[in-house]
């Protein structure tokens, strides 16, 4: 029996324990996307029914449940918070690169093995998104796994092969939707016909009913419970994001080379010539990772809606490029004092600029305000956020890690690497201790605190101008009963404008309509407690300005809060 090497698990146990566990709770979650999924998982939890994902107790079919599923047992063994919201991602920090390891391991030796569980975790948003409330790193988790289950199925005749590729295929349906399928087809489907394998019908019939028991089971059940609409919806909203940019997050076409050539340093710069050619090390998985990087690039280049993690799966076949590179490093091919030069030089420039940025936040605000006429960034930028001063120089522990691993990696190179890794997690640390809870708290800090301090009343609240979750999280919102008479209002609203009795039958246009006709009732209309307004200084809106029922009981940080007293 092949003895097992706890080594790794043990490395990136410590390592996360360290540097990932104590920093995920420093901040509050960000809109949109942490706040809307941890928002989500705890009205799972306050409705007691874990099958339907919702926001503000409403269908939210943008998303299936698996991510969800994880943050509700960890807010059920933590309560509810950023930190446990976060945590199933950090858990990951263990998981992520102890797989890459012995996959790395099988497929070359524990040299390589090692490089590319360090390498990874060493990267820029690899290591950031592990910090994160998002739900792409198990997306990505699964779509590899999925995908070498699948290269494993092929090279052997072992049904159990195919089995695991369609299982981890299906959990990344039930994570982000049919597009993990979508990239796995995609990337299986050309490396089959550029390498002229046959897939048998038998192994093609085991991985499409995998797939469909895995996934299915959940889509039926809402399509049982909410009718074609669900369906409908969920079909609509996909094709949308790629038709159309969704909420304003449109791009250049080569945006996503961009965040993933910067994001992914130094591992996507030892990449490069690999991402394009054969590496000639004998390694047959690397033709599927090359095919896998730029069906994912080129993917999510098309897409309309373009936002930094779209393409995040695309780091893990870019980090094992990077590591071929590395290995042949290390066994001998000469390190350029080129490329050694060039590494430094863009490692150097993106720290400089995080620290530029902080620099000119804490010592030169003036020189901002010149740069922008930004009503809410002037505002923010004149509270006071307590800042050591000090804070500039964290970003450039990057530049000494990198300058610390090219000087001394002919000596030990694993050593360096691991020690590089360890200094790229620590400056992570440092800045969510130091740093993002500062600039957290200026651009939602005082909505937030406002949340929370009426989280214990019973209220309607609402913001109104613009778009945000976190008036539902930290305000920690309840269900509206059939005796609320905002319930009987929405019923009636629904029934006079628009003829139907649920939201399910009404589009984009009709959904923004009946929110004006819900704003105007809670303005005007006979409630029955009190309610909060939340708007933007930057954004006045007249409507809550010239209501003569409302009171303005707070004007700080950029933000507007309206009270409307119950008489």
């Amino acid at each position: 029996m092949k003895k097992v090497d706890y080594k790794p698990f043990l490395f990136f146990s410590i390592y996360t324990i360290i540097l990932v566990f104590p920093s995920v709770g420093c901040f509050n979650l960000f809109d949109w996307d942490e706040i809307n999924f941890a928002e989500s998982s705890r009205e799972m939890i306050v409705s007691n029914n874990f099958f339907q994902v919702m926001i503000n107790f409403e269908p939210f079919h943008e998303k299936p449940p698996f991510y969800f599923w994880l943050q509700v047992i960890s807010m059920k063994i933590f309560g509810v918070s950023s930190f446990s919201a976060r945590l199933p991602n950090a858990v990951l920090c263990i998981i992520f690169p102890v797989i890459l390891f012995n996959i790395g391991s099988r497929l070359k030796n524990k040299t390589f093995g090692w490089i590319w569980s360090l390498i990874f975790i060493g990267g820029l948003l690899p290591n950031l998104y592990f910090r994160t409330g998002i739900i792409d790193p198990y997306f990505n988790l699964f779509i590899f796994i999925s995908i070498y289950f699948f290269l494993q199925s092929v090279s052997t005749s072992k049904i159990k092969n195919v089995f695991l590729s369609g299982l981890f295929s299906g959990l990344a349906i039930l994570t982000k939707g049919p597009v993990g399928l979508l990239i796995v087809l995609l990337s299986c489907s050309i490396y089959s016909f550029s390498e002229r394998e046959k897939i048998s019908w038998k192994k093609i019939f085991i991985f499409i009913f995998t797939v469909i028991i895995v996934s299915s089971p959940w889509y039926m059940i809402e399509l049982i419970n909410k009718g074609p609409w669900f369906l409908i919806e969920f079909i609509k909203y996909q094709i949308e994001l790629f038709s159309k940019p969704v909420a304003g997050h449109q791009q250049p076409v080569f945006y996503h080379f961009v965040v993933v050539l910067f994001g992914c340093v130094p591992f996507s710069l030892f990449a490069l010539r690999n991402i394009f050619k054969d590496s000639k090390l004998d390694l047959r998985f690397e033709k599927m990772m090359r095919i896998c990087f730029w069906t994912v690039l080129i993917l999510f280049s098309i897409v309309s809606t373009k936002i930094v993690h779209y393409s995040s799966m695309a780091y893990v076949p870019l980090s094992f490029l990077g590591s071929i590179e590395i290995y042949k490093i290390i066994k001998g091919k000469r390190f350029s004092k080129r490329i050694k030069l060039f590494l430094f030089l863009l490692s150097s420039f993106i720290s400089t600029i995080l620290s530029l940025f902080i620099y000119l936040l804490i010592y030169q605000k003036d020189i901002i305000m010149i740069i922008s006429d930004d009503i809410q960034l002037r505002t923010l930028l004149n509270l006071n956020l307590l800042w050591q001063g000090w804070e500039w120089a964290i970003p450039l522990i990057i530049v000494f890690a990198s300058l610390l691993w090219f000087i001394k990696f002919k000596f030990h190179p694993l050593k360096y690497l691991a020690i590089y890794s360890i200094l790229i997690g620590l400056s992570f640390s440092l800045i969510s201790y130091f740093i993002i809870p500062k600039i957290e708290f200026a651009i939602q800090g005082t909505a937030v605190a406002f949340y929370e301090d009426i989280s214990k009343e019973k209220k309607y609240l609402t913001t109104v101008g613009f778009k945000s979750y976190a008036p539902y999280f930290y305000s920690e919102v309840d269900d509206l009963n059939k005796v609320d008479k905002l319930y009987q209002k929405k019923s009636d609203i629904l029934k006079k404008y628009f003829s139907s009795s649920s939201l399910n039958d009404l589009n984009r246009l009709q959904k923004n309509k009946f929110n004006g006709h819900v704003l105007s009732w809670l303005i005007h209309g006979d409630v029955d407690r009190t309610v909060y307004f939340v708007s933007k200084k930057s954004k006045p809106i007249l409507l809550l300005q010239n209501a003569k029922n409302l009171e303005l009981i707070k004007d700080q940080a950029g933000y507007q809060f309206y009270k409307r007293e119950l008489k």
